[in-house]
C-alpha cells in the first residue's frame, strides 16, 4: 500500500529516526525527523504532519511533554509514543495522556508501520 502521509520522527537518536524515516520511506510516507520536543515544535509551526511518532525519553522535551503541546495545538494530530524504558508504566502514562499508540523498543519496523497505518486510517 503507498501512502503520502506526512510522517514526523521524533528521537534523539539520529541512527533510529534515520531508519525508521528510510523504511516508511519505500512505503511512500514524506517522514521528516526532529531530534527531541522542541525540535518537533518548531517543525511542526512550520509544516503540517498527518502523524507524529515520538520517544519518550529525550533531552529539552521529553515525549509526553510534547504530546501534551501537540495536543493542545494540533488537536487532531495523531501521537505514537515510542520507549524502551519502564514499558509498562510508560504505556499506561501514555493512554492516560492521550496517546493513540504505543511501541515499545526494541521493535520490528514492520510492527510500527502496522500501527502507523492504523492510526493514519482513522
Amino acid at each position: 500500500m503507498i501512502n503520502t502521509k506526512n510522517i514526523l520522527i521524533v528521537d534523539d537518536s539520529d541512527d533510529l529516526a534515520h531508519v525508521i524515516a528510510d523504511f516508511l520511506g519505500m512505503f511512500g510516507y514524506r517522514v521528516h525527523t526532529a531530534h527531541d520536543g522542541m525540535d518537533a515544535l518548531e517543525y511542526l509551526e512550520k509544516t503540517s504532519m498527518d502523524i507524529v511518532v515520538s520517544d519518550i525519553h529525550m533531552p529539552r522535551m521529553d515525549g509526553f511533554t510534547l504530546m501534551t503541546e501537540i495536543k493542545s495545538r494540533y488537536p487532531r494530530t495523531p501521537i505514537v509514543l515510542i520507549t524502551g524504558f519502564s514499558v509498562s508504566e510508560a504505556r499506561k502514562l501514555a493512554f492516560e495522556k492521550g496517546a493513540d499508540a504505543f511501541v515499545a523498543k526494541p521493535f520490528h519496523l514492520k510492527d510500527l508501520k502496522n500501527v502507523i497505518d492504523s492510526v493514519v486510517s482513522n
